[in-house]
């Protein structure tokens, strides 16, 4: 099993279309950020890939902005997807579950945080060790902070906090968990290029939640223990697996800025990454790496490579966009999909609108998401009444 994570700026950049990008990666499960393509941008060339079955987040309030999509081979079809981290934005089968405590959280601050496109989740089967086991893939985009916007400093740390509650249920449900993506926060001061610019380089709210969040060292060691470096091993439940493999790597950098063609002198920060479970990180990940010889982005992709074998499911789960009303209705005629697809339950998808469903109400949520009129989900109306009154 392969899975690679990118931060592409801009899907409908690619040159030579995104079939070719994606098999150039050669990896099962593919996992892009900044796709800048809202829901009525969409088109069937990005959203049905020979080969692949895909799933889209995307930015409800601002155009060609955020977003994330998964793209898994036929071979990796998930048995289960969902898009965002709160559940307010699932209202089908086939959803992952598993949120973790909201209570630190008002309903308009989690309708916000699931607002720009910025989480889609994959849940897939894979045999490890003789055993059918459940994988979770998480792909975000996590926020940036503008020094300018400080309220966006907040947005950043509380979306920190979310994700970690989300990965966190799921691992305590049983199954493994990768997160991945881009995560807008360098960890350490070896994964930035000039961290003495920095004062108080350890003091960032980011990397102290990255210390909370990441079990540094090797995932048997203890709490307590030091690695070579001197920096204490921070006893979180997830692995950052290049550094892993990769413990004293230097200018092992993911993003360059184009303004200053920092790329060229190598110039930048790590932060993209893959993060796993200690579990799978120790047993099945053999290898993970960074790609810095691919272009086409001011982000290079990131590699890992597990030892257990995917096992698809029969089908793909509702939130796949081949099942999308503007895509559905050329889907029996096209001999590419290779997963059959059971007519009555495509009727039945097709009856309850999907997230993003370009319904005349839902094109009003994408421009407007507290704006549309008839929202079938109880909890997502509540918070759009707060929302209006708080307007």
């Amino acid at each position: 099993m392969k899975i690679v994570t990118w931060n592409i700026n801009g899907i409908r950049t690619f040159r030579g279309g995104i079939k070719q990008a994606l098999d150039s990666l050669d990896a099962d499960i593919i996992c892009v950020q900044e796709t800048k393509v809202t829901r009525d941008l969409l088109d069937e060339r990005t959203a049905i890939v020979d080969g692949y079955n895909s799933y889209f987040s995307y930015s409800r309030g601002r155009s060609g902005y955020s977003g994330v999509a998964t793209y898994c081979k036929d071979s990796a079809t998930p048995f289960a997807a969902e898009e965002g981290l709160t559940g307010l934005l699932t209202n089908h089968e086939g959803a992952v579950g598993c949120y973790g405590d909201h209570t630190e959280f008002s309903n308009e601050e989690l309708q916000l945080l699931d607002n720009e496109g910025r989480a889609v989740i994959t849940q897939h089967r894979i045999m490890c060790q003789d055993k059918v086991q459940t994988v979770t893939v998480i792909n975000v985009y996590c926020p940036r902070a503008d020094p300018e916007k400080p309220e966006r400093k907040q947005f950043k740390l509380h979306f920190y906090k979310l994700l970690q509650g989300r990965a966190e249920a799921i691992l305590k449900d049983g199954s493994h968990v990768i997160v991945l993506g881009d995560v807008n926060t360098s960890h350490r001061q070896i994964d930035h290029c000039d961290p003495s610019d920095n004062d108080d380089f350890g003091e960032n709210p980011g990397r102290k939640w990255l210390n909370s969040f990441l079990h540094s060292g090797k995932p048997e060691q203890d709490r307590d223990e030091e690695e070579p470096d001197g920096e204490s091993v921070h006893g979180g439940k997830f692995v950052d697996t290049f550094r892993y493999f990769h413990p004293t790597r230097t200018n092992a950098f993911t993003c360059w800025s184009t303004l200053t063609g920092a790329r060229q002198t190598n110039y930048g920060t790590r932060i993209d990454y893959i993060f796993a479970d200690c579990q799978l990180a120790e047993e099945q990940f053999v290898a993970a790496d960074i790609m810095p010889e691919v272009e086409g982005s001011d982000h290079c992709p990131v590699w890992g490579q597990l030892s257990c074998p995917l096992l698809p499911s029969s089908k793909p789960p509702p939130l796949c966009t081949r099942y999308l009303p503007e895509f559905a209705g050329k889907q029996q005629k096209l001999s590419r999909f290779l997963v059959k697809v059971d007519q009555k339950s495509l009727q039945s998808e097709q009856r309850d609108a999907l997230p993003g469903s370009q319904e005349e109400e839902e094109r009003r949520e994408n421009v407007n998401p507290c704006g549309a009129g008839n929202v079938s989900d109880r909890r997502h109306s509540s918070v759009c009444l707060l929302l209006e009154r708080e307007v």
